[in-house]
């Protein structure tokens, strides 16, 4: 263990023992969940328009679409705990299902979709007329003409978490700094947090990572690292997550952005710089050709959420804010983990002991240290992921880590027994055991007690003969289990209640616009 780790969290002890201060362990958390809406009988994408019943994708509160009108994306509130995140999510999902189970449809399990006839077989989203929606249309758009449309169905789960204000007086008088502006001060720990994400985030993908198996037609000529073990299936023999691999979403025209996370004021210019810069072969797609747009624009990234990043320091924008201008002007608010496949066996994509590690590994990261990033390690960090989204079944391999040559098995060993001791801090200090319990199933799968996700996956694919039937299996277990559980009649009474409002708030905004789409695209594109 570092002694940066060791120090603190003997610090963060005695504080909370001699201070009483019950908020230095309240960390809070919301869960964004994507889903591919699928026929229930033969898996492939949904064509039916977002359904009425569950609002308008546009403003609903928890119910939205993400690139594909039918790539449903469920968002919960912020909660400050893991059970009560769960419980709002299960109820998104329990009202969804209902409502799907009446199309014929169901929510896919996986990150990876089944079968899909390419391009063709994958509506973009629709979010009406207003300039706000067809901005959101047009951003979608751009995306298909960059990428093509069939990456953009790869689907995921988004963890957003943040510390209360009594971690931050901990931290704070921990670091004994008393100059630095707590909005300055926030905002460079949680970058510290995120460099020591960075440094060791290829354990996620091997401990959680589900997606070691795609169908043919997402790659329709094969690839010479995938095993072709049916027809129409493809399989990385000791993959993790070939959703974080070089064969998901990958991007060649953000490839030579250099983003470290070192400085605030440094990430912020890089991701606006990009957003002013332009890219040749995004020029030759053009903007707006007769009458329609391509993309917002051909510059290297057209709106800052397109840069792709395992994580991402977050604020909530004001309408028409830039999220850049928000996080220069105010400070990161909390950090978004998007690196998470998928559980395909959970009805929710997700399970209790899976958030409760996410919540220890993102403590350990806040207190593992500050140290800034070295140009190598940065470029070191680019091909250790994909190593292990693509090798690291094989617990034995040795490959080069940022601390030298090791085997998967001893490295990922190492950093579970640091983990491990900020769980036994966290529950020593709050009484809850689930810490503990949910770093030890983590220890058991890199001591082969316990299965990893990604040779379940594997080997259930080969099993049911195909990734698309094993999936597609589930997705209608689940949907059975859905169809089983009651509904409280009070909480689906709300649900209906927000999608009638949401479509009225969606109307209110169409009728509220005053500028074109060509002048409201161009006050919004306008550095902030």
């Amino acid at each position: 263990m570092s002694t940066s780790l060791h120090n603190a969290l003997q610090a963060l002890s005695k504080y909370c023992i001699n201070e009483q201060d019950s908020n230095a362990l309240t960390f809070h958390r919301g869960i964004e969940r994507e889903a591919l809406r699928v026929n229930n009988k033969d898996g492939r994408v949904s064509h039916k328009p977002h359904p009425t019943s569950l609002g308008s994708a546009l403003t609903h509160n928890s119910v939205t679409t993400d690139y594909s009108e039918a790539l449903l994306e469920f968002i919960t509130s912020v909660h400050p705990n893991v059970e009560g995140a769960l419980e709002e999510l299960d109820n998104i999902h329990l009202f969804v299902s209902k409502e799907l189970k009446k199309e014929g449809e169901s929510l896919w399990p996986a990150s990876m979709p089944g079968l899909i006839d390419g391009d063709k077989d994958v509506p973009i989203a629709e979010y009406g007329s207003s300039n706000s929606g067809q901005l959101k249309h047009a951003y979608r758009q751009g995306l298909s003409s960059r990428y093509g449309r069939v990456m953009q169905c790869i689907a995921g789960m988004h963890y957003n978490f943040s510390f209360d204000e009594g971690f931050w007086r901990f931290l704070k008088n921990h670091k004994e700094d008393s100059k630095t502006s707590s909005t300055d001060f926030k905002s460079e720990s949680y970058f510290a947090l995120i460099r020591n994400f960075r440094r060791s985030s290829w354990l996620l993908p091997l401990l959680f990572g589900a997606s070691p198996a795609i169908d043919k037609s997402f790659l329709p000529n094969g690839h010479n690292k995938l095993t072709e073990t049916s027809p129409d299936t493809l399989i990385g023999a000791n993959a993790t997550s070939l959703r974080m691999s070089d064969l998901g979403y990958s991007n060649d025209a953000q490839a030579d952005l250099y983003v470290c996370y070192n400085e605030v004021s440094t990430y912020i210019q890089t991701i606006r710089n990009a957003i002013q810069t332009p890219y040749s072969e995004y020029e030759k797609i053009g903007v707006k050709v007769d009458g329609k747009y391509r993309q917002l624009n051909s510059n290297i990234l057209q709106i800052e959420n397109e840069y792709y990043s395992d994580i991402r320091p977050k604020r909530v924008a004001q309408s028409g804010e830039h999220p850049s201008a928000a996080l220069r002007d105010k400070g990161v608010e909390y950090i978004e983990v998007r690196i998470m496949d998928l559980d395909p066996f959970s009805a929710i994509g997700m399970s209790k002991d899976t958030l409760y590690f996410l919540d220890t590994y993102l403590v350990y990261c806040m207190l593992r240290g500050d140290e800034k990033f070295t140009s190598e390690e940065c470029e070191a960090l680019r091909s250790l992921q994909q190593e292990t989204v693509t090798q690291g079944r094989d617990l034995d391999k040795v490959i080069r880590f940022l601390e030298g040559p090791a085997s998967i098995k001893n490295q990922a060993g190492m950093l579970l027994d640091d983990i491990l001791e900020v769980a036994n801090t966290l529950t020593k200090l709050t009484g809850n055991t689930a810490y503990i319990s949910a770093v030890q199933l983590q220890i058991d799968k890199i001591n082969r007690k316990q299965p990893l996700p990604s040779e379940q996956i594997s080997n259930l694919s080969i099993e049911e003969g195909s990734y698309a039937k094993a999936m597609l299996a589930l997705a209608n277990e689940h949907q059975i289990k859905w169809q089983e559980q009651p509904l409280n009649s009070k909480i689906e009474s709300e649900f209906q209640q927000e999608s009638i409002a949401s479509i009225q708030r969606q109307k209110q905004i169409e009728e509220s616009d005053e500028l074109t789409f060509d002048e409201f695209l161009s006050e919004y594109l306008k550095p902030q």
